[in-house]
């Protein structure tokens, strides 16, 4: 197949303004100099991502900033700090950077184009099915997805290595050759120098072979999701977090592992392993309805509240108690305090006066309705889930529990003419 940049050219407009991750390889170099070739009607600009691992990374970035000026292309070098600790992968918290770094460079409609191919293709494929990933994994890179504001797009994942090599040589490019990219310590340079030799040796077309199957399993995993969406609709609860056991049960455990991946993917929480995965069908679904399970991991957790699931960020810390003057607004640790001005009902204290904002104890008590109430109770008679309630503010004057956001004002406190309406809007994350 002879390399041309036509085909995507044909799929956007004039409007667009188009960023390309440039690194200075091989790759992203035909890229650029394709669509520079074609800049009568594009809006191009580079970005390259300075790491800062290597020892030749200021090289690099002065190397994109050369070429770039001779095809007249606006280059911006961002600087990104890589951050690895015990057990990170260096590669995977580089990328993470990297395309953090993008996105904060996109506006709305923004396009960044990235230089992977049917080599790479094949190798994320092949390193994917060693690791036990399911359909979306499989599915390996797609050709587009979000970014940000933008969207991010793959142009050359139908060409082959050689195939751009060939484009490099005919118009006499210069590239950066990374010498990580040789170690075999790196699974993905293993399967390159190591592995693939072999295996086109016996099947020459494997990369496209392999292509061929992610974009089968991207099929596949398309209606996947389609239904695990319409599953969805039938388990969600009263809130996007929240979804009712009982309709959840009534599904096959294939489709509960379906929707509940598809659940929490959505809420933007990290995928759980397949071991989370099984703890939460071992650990909470079968859990008796006045227990209160809990399966954690990095940057999520689901817990279970009678009949139904919750998934959420990792709880915060739980806070301290604070002041807070009427009636200003009031972040917190969990959501954020509001109030309005009512008629005939909420807080009688005037404007400007200094309340305390505590967190559950235990035993804590206030008079409502003629009788003295423990908050205990009036938590679960709300139906508040335990984890919510020790992130719950309660309002004191003097010392005195006055009001508990959404559910009551004390006795003697309540506003026969104009007072204040509390509420605690819950937010996690």
């Amino acid at each position: 197949m002879i390399f041309s940049i036509q085909p995507f050219l044909k799929t956007i407009t004039a409007t667009q303004n188009l960023w390309i991750a440039y690194s200075g390889g091989l790759d992203s170099h035909v890229l650029l100099h394709a669509l520079a070739q074609s800049r009568s009607h594009l809006k191009l600009q580079a970005i390259h991502i300075h790491h800062g691992l290597h020892a030749q990374a200021d090289y690099w970035a002065k190397h994109c900033q050369e070429i770039c000026k001779v095809l007249e292309i606006p280059c911006e070098v961002r600087h990104v700090n890589v951050h690895i600790a015990p057990g990170d992968s260096l590669e995977a918290n580089a990328r993470v950077a990297r395309y953090d770094a993008i996105t904060q460079c996109l506006a709305q409609n923004d396009i960044v184009l990235t230089a992977q191919h049917a080599d790479d293709q094949a190798e994320t494929l092949l390193l994917q099915l060693l690791r036990g990933a399911g359909i979306a994994g499989l599915a390996a890179m797609p050709s587009e997805s979000n970014l940000g504001k933008g969207k991010l797009v793959r142009p050359l994942l139908v060409y082959t290595r050689a195939e751009l090599q060939e484009y490099a040589v005919k118009n006499d490019l210069h590239w950066i050759e990374d010498s990580s990219n040789a170690d075999t310590r790196f699974d993905r340079n293993f399967l390159r120098h190591d592995i693939m030799p072999i295996l086109q040796h016996r099947w020459s077309s494997i990369n496209h072979i392999l292509c061929r199957a992610a974009r089968h399993q991207a099929e596949a995993d398309e209606l996947v999701q389609i239904l695990a969406a319409n599953d969805l609709q039938t388990c969600e609860g009263n809130s996007p977090e929240q979804l009712y056991l009982s309709s959840l049960l009534q599904l096959s455990q294939a489709r509960q592992r379906n929707v509940l991946r598809f659940w929490i993917k959505n809420l933007s929480l990290p995928i759980p392993s397949t071991v989370q995965l099984k703890h939460i069908f071992s650990d909470v679904l079968t859990a008796k309805e006045d227990r209160q399970p809990l399966v954690r991991w990095q940057g999520g957790e689901v817990r279970r509240y009678r009949e139904s699931l919750f998934a959420m960020p990792n709880l915060p810390t739980r806070q301290d108690a604070l002041s807070w003057t009427l009636p200003q607004s009031l972040q917190l640790a969990l959501g954020k305090l509001t109030v309005k001005k009512v008629e005939g009902e909420g807080l009688a204290v005037p404007a400007g006066t200094s309340l305390d904002i505590r967190f559950r104890q235990g035993g804590e008590t206030l008079r409502w309705h003629g009788h003295l109430r423990v908050v205990k109770k009036l938590l679960q008679a709300a139906k508040m889930p335990p984890w919510q309630r020790q992130f719950l503010p309660l309002i004191y004057l003097n010392n005195t529990l006055v009001a508990i956001p959404n559910i009551c004002v004390a006795d003697g406190f309540v506003a026969q003419e104009t007072g204040w309406k509390i509420e605690w809007q819950y937010k996690n994350g």
